[in-house]
């Protein structure tokens, strides 16, 4: 019972790492977004992820497996990233070039309620009383957060930002709706590799294609920082310890820690960049995580008790 219980007090450890590092994406990408494009700074997370993974997959011994993947699976994985990651970096940094970090973080948290949507939609899941309620709440929240300088359009550069976030949290349900069966009958980490490989190479030709990489040239070393940073921390570190952790405790447990995301985000950028917001934000927050608790956590709950 001891042995286990230093377990679980380990994962839980770990689990906040993951989320703290997930958080960090928004105020230090805000930073980076100072001097660099949105697509520059989406290849570059892209790129320092994938090598990052690389590395844990072959210091692990599970590099291999990638070769192991049926034609199929693996043409899936590949299409996913697509995604999970080139349209989800392209949508997720352009959002946060128009709004603040504390506002894009909690928006993108409501992939959660996304999620319980589109399984409705196109797995054909049922969608029950509390879910409801859940998503209700969540996008009164969204509501409060998107206007919280008050009710009105004026503010196109906030508008427009939060419909960039919306649309990043659509494209990483797609992933996670779509991906479903392909993670759950192989090793979810080695599809969520290939899959960033995918949008490493797309976001990087479009980024040729378009903006270039000349201008980074003229970035000073703590947006290289940033940059390199954010791909190991959010993706070669997060990543192989969300997988672990799923693995080894419940899902319902491993998903507390996922809420957490949104509230070290809005800390952080609180901290490091100095963002000031009116009631109407932190009253869309709390509205936005008890919408995802509700509308999630308890769903976990009750199937690990059917388990």
């Amino acid at each position: 019972m001891k042995k286990n219980g230093r377990a679980f007090r380990s994962e839980y450890l770990l689990m906040l790492i993951a989320a703290l590092f997930w958080a960090s994406g928004h105020p230090f990408g805000k930073i980076a977004l100072r001097e660099v494009h949105p697509f520059q700074l989406g290849a570059f997370n892209l790129i320092a992820g994938f090598f990052s993974l690389l590395i844990f997959l072959a210091v692990t011994g599970r590099l291999k497996e990638i070769f192991k993947l049926p034609a199929r699976d693996l043409l899936s994985s590949l299409l996913l990233g697509v995604f999970g990651f080139f349209l989800y970096q392209i949508l997720t940094f352009s959002a946060l070039s128009r709004i603040p970090a504390s506002m894009n973080a909690v928006l993108i948290s409501t992939n959660v309620v996304f999620i319980v949507i589109f399984s409705a939609i196109f797995l054909k899941e049922k969608i029950q009383i509390h879910k409801i309620a859940g998503i209700v709440l969540a996008f009164a929240g969204v509501m409060f957060v998107t206007f919280n300088s008050g009710f009105s359009i004026d503010s196109n550069v906030n508008l427009i930002g939060g419909l960039f976030s919306i649309g990043a949290v659509i494209s990483f349900t797609l992933y996670s709706i779509f991906g479903k069966h392909v993670l759950s009958r192989n090793d979810p980490l080695i599809v969520s590799t290939l899959a960033i490989f995918s949008g490493a190479v797309l976001l990087t030709l479009m980024t040729l294609f378009t903006q270039g990489f000349q201008t980074l040239n003229s970035v000073g070393v703590q947006t290289w920082v940033i940059m390199i940073m954010l791909g190991v921390t959010m993706i070669g570190i997060s990543y192989p310890l969300y997988f672990t952790c799923l693995k080894r405790m419940p899902a319902s447990h491993v998903s507390i820690y996922i809420y957490m995301t949104p509230v070290f985000a809005v800390i952080l950028s609180l901290v490091i960049l100095k963002e000031r917001f009116s009631g109407l934000f932190w009253l869309g927050t709390v509205l936005v995580l008890s919408g995802i608790v509700i509308s999630s956590y308890f769903t976990a709950k009750s199937a690990g008790a059917d388990r």
